[in-house]
């Protein structure tokens, strides 16, 4: 029986370590061991404190429980082995002069397999099936050309003339128009000075009836006083209209379109326009007039109308001119005076 040569220890060769209580652990080959951190017993990865499962492998980070004497049976095995080697190592010496060469005890690992990586599952839309549009089929039909207008000859419309009827109004009747009298128009005339006392001209003149212009002369004879009248422009006076509360006086209406009234009542620049007698009254008793009552007037009623007659002349001035005094005293008194044309 030839005995084997133990090989000599090889030149850098580590001495045997003895085999770990766990045989499917990792050994010092396989898994560099750091005392600092606690590390993954399958894939070396350090572990935080409490990690039950490694980050990397998925590994448990705790060791797998062991069936009670696996370690001693495993220990009997290895010292088994160990002295069956020295065994054999011892004859092999015996039989060859040469040094037995160091045997080298090849340490089975287990495999360690990685967990499986886990390949994110990504979800497809589908894509939308677009359905076709249809084809047309329909045969073109030629378009047929259009013929060309024919100008239209323009028609030649004739301007129609429209004639505007223009209503006129009709004139108004002589006598129809207030005349505009300024309240300062008026004035007592009195070329005699025959007044002994006179009102206001202006109260004659204000539109308003309660109130009167007054003139008195000395008792006997006539009065021979008057109201001047100025309508700043000359005007065609057609009619009078007087509002008295003494009745029985004669008047007589004058005109002058001179720049000034003339200063005498016998003037020749005075045109009479008209006169009156018994104004709103009889005169008198037993005197004469010499001038008949207006048609219309009658007694009492406080109110004159006249008509005027002054020809194709206007004028400026008109006077009321005062002859015969009222029935009752020498005491003449104008509550309004209105002027028409």
């Amino acid at each position: 029986m030839t005995t084997l040569d133990a090989e000599p220890p090889l030149e850098g060769s580590e001495e045997l370590t003895p085999l770990p209580d766990d045989l499917l652990a990792a050994g010092a080959i396989d898994v560099a061991v750091d005392e600092a951190l606690p590390r993954c017993r399958t894939c070396g990865s350090p572990l935080a404190e409490g990690e039950d499962w490694c980050l990397q492998c998925g590994a448990a980070t705790a060791p797998p429980r062991r069936t009670p004497g696996l370690r001693a049976v495993a220990l009997a095995g290895s010292l088994a082995l160990v002295l069956a080697g020295g065994a054999v190592a011892a004859s092999y010496a015996a039989l060859n002069d040469d040094p037995p060469q160091q045997q080298v005890k090849v340490q089975t690992l287990a495999k360690v397999t990685p967990a499986p990586v886990v390949q994110p599952t990504t979800t497809s839309t589908p894509v939308p099936t677009t359905t076709p549009l249809p084809v047309d089929t329909t045969p073109v039909v030629p378009v047929t050309p259009v013929a060309p207008v024919t100008p239209v000859t323009p028609v030649t419309t004739t301007p129609t003339t429209t004639t505007t009827t223009t209503t006129t109004k009709p004139a108004p009747k002589p006598g129809t128009v207030p005349i505009f009298v300024a309240l300062t128009a008026g004035s007592l005339y009195d070329p005699s000075a025959r007044a002994t006392v006179s009102g206001v001209p202006s109260r004659a003149l204000d539109g308003d009836p309660n109130t009167s212009w007054f003139a008195t002369t000395p008792a006997g004879g006539d009065m021979n006083v008057g109201y001047l009248v100025d309508l700043e422009n000359a005007v065609s006076v057609q009619k009078l209209r007087l509002l008295t509360k003494t009745p029985g006086f004669t008047l007589q209406i004058f005109g002058s379109s001179k720049d000034k009234a003339p200063a005498a009542a016998d003037s020749p620049d005075w045109k009479r326009l008209g006169e009156v007698g018994s104004v709103d009254g009889d005169g008198p008793v037993g005197s004469a007039s010499t001038s008949p009552p207006a048609e219309g007037d009658k007694a009492g009623d406080g109110e004159l109308v006249l008509p005027l007659d002054p020809g194709t002349e206007t004028y400026r001035w008109v006077m009321l001119w005062v002859t015969t005094p009222p029935a009752k005293d020498t005491t003449v008194r104008f509550n309004e005076i209105r002027l028409y044309s």
